[in-house]
Parts: structure tokens; sequence; C-alpha cells
């Protein structure tokens, strides 16, 4: 094996150590702030916990690391079940906003041709908004989520001792530092292990290879979903595998409705990451996990409807917005805002 290779094994290696270790600082650190934060959340309704999801999506771009996040928090039991669950709704919306950005990166000679790369962002939306909007109902009428979470705390937990053992040598030597600090530093190395992870695991690879052989197995409508599935399992970040897919559709390698079936198989596939994390915060996470897991769950019934989002998704694109760089732009912005405006309602 190449030098340059066992590096960058020793490097991924490091990146999914600091990821274990910052939802470990998140955890122990939150309780000395809970008494404020508790206080901040009897002004809490469900439409702003529905924001704050949104927007710690917006911030880490990825709605696996956010929901990492909201997990070490509530740990420590800084909020109340069912706004955690909206949180964790919210995280499903703001997760759409990377492959907003990457189209704006990625050179398109004609107009259209950056249409069809925004097109990505706007089909990952129409999958995940009715989605949202249905289990936000069903848990504000019914607390159906709260209560069937509750439930999922039942199942038998064998605590990992190991990452107790290898993560509290470095917790003590930080020991010394103001709690807060020690919660700022958890979700710096949050963002910067989730974010850094995919490329690291894409690095291995060779990305042209990748790409072509994206393009030559997403023919049929089940190959593309387990593709999805299957490289969102392997590199930890839906956004990741889904931004791969945005020259594609730019350069005219591969076309929107080809791409719809792998969306879902990748939202699906983001349960992994999510995973990960509710094994290193414990029992307190399983609630989180079920809900990730019910809307992926939930989404598969997208599957046998793909020519729906389709069609909505170019409604939306040609007839609603009229897509431009200027006006994609504006959706942007409107997008961020959006998630402000449910934070303070």
């Amino acid at each position: 094996m190449e030098k340059r290779k066992i590096k960058q094994i020793f490097f991924l290696i490091l990146l999914l150590y600091l990821f274990i270790l910052s939802l470990i600082f998140i955890k122990e650190s939150a309780p000395a702030i809970a008494q404020e934060i508790f206080q901040l959340q009897k002004q809490i309704n469900p439409l702003n916990a529905f924001g704050i999801g949104w927007l710690i999506t917006l911030i880490l771009q990825s709605s696996g690391a956010a929901t990492s996040f909201l997990m070490a928090l509530n740990s420590a039991g800084l909020f109340e079940s069912s706004l955690f669950i909206y949180m964790i709704l919210g995280t499903r919306i703001g997760t759409s906003i990377t492959l907003m950005i990457a189209s704006f990166f990625i050179f398109a000679r004609k107009r259209r041709d950056f249409r069809h790369g925004f097109e990505i962002a706007l089909a990952n939306l129409i999958y995940a908004f009715p989605i949202a909007v249905l289990m936000f109902f069903l848990e504000y009428n019914f607390s159906l989520f709260s209560k069937l979470g509750e439930y999922s705390t039942l199942i038998p937990y064998a605590k990992f001792s190991v990452i107790e053992f290898i993560t509290r040598p470095v917790l003590n030597l930080f020991s010394i530092f103001p709690e807060l600090f020690i919660l700022i530093i958890g979700f710096l190395l949050l963002f910067i292990s989730l974010t850094t992870l995919p490329k690291t695991l894409i690095s291995l690879w060779d990305k042209k290879t990748i790409m072509k052989k994206l393009n030559k197995y997403m023919g049929k409508k089940y190959g593309a979903f387990l593709i999805g599935f299957a490289l969102t399992a392997c590199l930890l970040s839906t956004t990741i595998t889904l931004t791969l897919l945005v020259p594609l559709i730019i350069l005219r390698l591969i076309n929107l409705k080809r791409v719809i079936p792998y969306i879902i198989g990748a939202n699906l596939g983001g349960v992994v990451d999510v995973l990960i994390g509710s094994i290193v915060i414990g029992k307190t996470a399983f609630p989180a996990l079920f809900v990730y897991v019910m809307f992926s769950v939930i989404g598969l019934v997208w599957l046998f409807n793909t020519n729906l989002i389709f069609n909505l998704t170019k409604y939306v694109s040609k007839k609603v917005i009229k897509v431009s760089k200027k006006k994609a732009l504006l959706f942007l912005i409107l997008f961020i805002l959006i998630a402000f405006f449910l934070l303070v309602i």
C-alpha cells in the first residue's frame, strides 16, 4: 500500500476519533449551561424548535451533524422531548442549502444548465417538506413520535466502554477550561470532522471514476436508489453524496428524473452517521434516531411516485421561481430568512 494511502487512512481514523470526541465534549459540558437553557425553553414553541433545527443545519451544512449536535445537547436534558423532535424535523429541511450553494460554484454555460443543477436542491426540498409537515402535524396533535420515542429507550443498550476509555484522558486535560469553552470546542470539532470525513473518504478513490460509475449505474430506478443509499452510508453525508451529482447535471451527463431515486436513497443512507452518534451518546439519543429513521422510512413512499417529485420540481423551477442565477440567489436568501423567522415567531 502506497504511503499516501496509509496517511489518508490514519487521517480518516483521526477524523472519526474527533467526531466521537466532539460529541463527548458537548455531552459533558452541556449540563453546566442547562439552567439558562431551561429558562429559555419555556419561551420556545414548536415552530421555534423547528427553526432551531433548520438554522443549525444551515450552519453545519449537514442534517446528520446538526442532529448529532442536538442529540448531545439533549443528553443533558436541555430540551423537552417534543421540542427536540421538532428540531430534528427542522434539520431535514435545512440540509438542502448546501445543494443550492453548490450550484453557484460550478460553471454553467447556459442558464438552463444552471437551472438543472439548482433543481437537485429543489427536488430534495420537495422530497423533505411534505414529510416534515406530516410529522410535525402528527407530533403537534397526537404527540405520536414523542410517545414512540419513549418506547425506543426501552431497547436494551450495552454501553461501549471503549468510547469512555479513548476519550476520558482528553476530556480530563480539558477539565481546567470553562464548560462553555469546551462546548464551543466540541461544536467546532463536530463541524470539522463531519465536513472533512466525506472528502477524505472520496480521496481514497479516484473521484472521476466515482462520477463515471454513478452515471453508468443510474439508469434504473432501484439501482439509483441503492447507489444513493450505499454511497451515503459510506461517506456519512447526504449533502456530499447529493452534491456529487450537481456537476453531472449541469454538464448534462445525467438528467433529473434519473437522480430522484438516488436522492431518496441518499436520505435513507444518511441515517448511518446519526446511528454512530447515538451509539456514542447512549440511550437518550434513541428518540432522535427513531425520528430520523422514521423520516427516511416515510420518504420511501416517494420511491413509488418519482414522477410526481420530478413534475413538481420542474413546475416550481420553471413556473414559480423561473430559475436564473439572480432568482436562485433570492430563493437562497429567502430560505435562510425563513429559518430566522421561525426562530423568533
